[in-house]
């Protein structure tokens, strides 16, 4: 119970930690269950000698984030020619499993189009540059957006397409 109450006090601080370094791999929701473990182990270890409570968490919310982006960063090391894009003409000709019969193929390009048909063009473009392993905040520059609206058209794709999943 009293952690609960933390947790809503400082959820704002979460929040914001998150939006400042948004990392593609990690949703909000995913980011408070770190951060309430981070909180949780602040509170235990927390003994006034560290400063201000805040500054304690905040900085251990710094750590945390650093330690999840240098995850996303390792994961991003894979050779070019290892990276396929995500076009029409690949899930056309390579996207599509060889054991998939050709219901499942259909259904599989229908699910495709149906979601690209229901981004917008920021939504699909900043979708497609994700996917190829650029940053956020290099989407924006090659996009000529600021970060808010990629981080927002990202989340709204991605609540396509894993509508269109299910």
């Amino acid at each position: 119970m009293y952690f609960m109450i933390l947790f809503n006090r400082y959820r704002p601080l979460i929040c914001k930690v998150w939006y400042q370094f948004h990392l593609t791999s990690t949703s909000l929701d995913d980011w408070q269950q770190e951060a309430a473990l981070v909180l949780y182990r602040v509170a235990c270890n927390y003994s006034g000698q560290q400063g201000h409570f805040c500054c304690y968490f905040r900085q251990a919310l710094m750590n945390r984030i650093r330690d999840l982006y240098r995850q996303q960063a390792a994961k991003k090391r894979v050779p070019a020619n290892c990276i396929e894009p995500l076009t029409d003409v690949h899930v056309e000709t390579v996207a599509i499993d060889h054991h998939l019969g050709p219901d499942e193929v259909a259904e599989f390009r229908q699910c495709y189009y149906r979601f690209r048909n229901d981004c917008s063009n920021l939504e699909w473009e900043t979708f497609v540059e994700i996917n190829q392993g650029f940053a956020i905040d290099e989407v924006a520059n090659k996009l000529g957006c600021n970060l808010r609206s990629i981080r927002s058209a990202l989340e709204r794709a991605k609540k396509k397409f894993a509508l269109e999943l299910t």
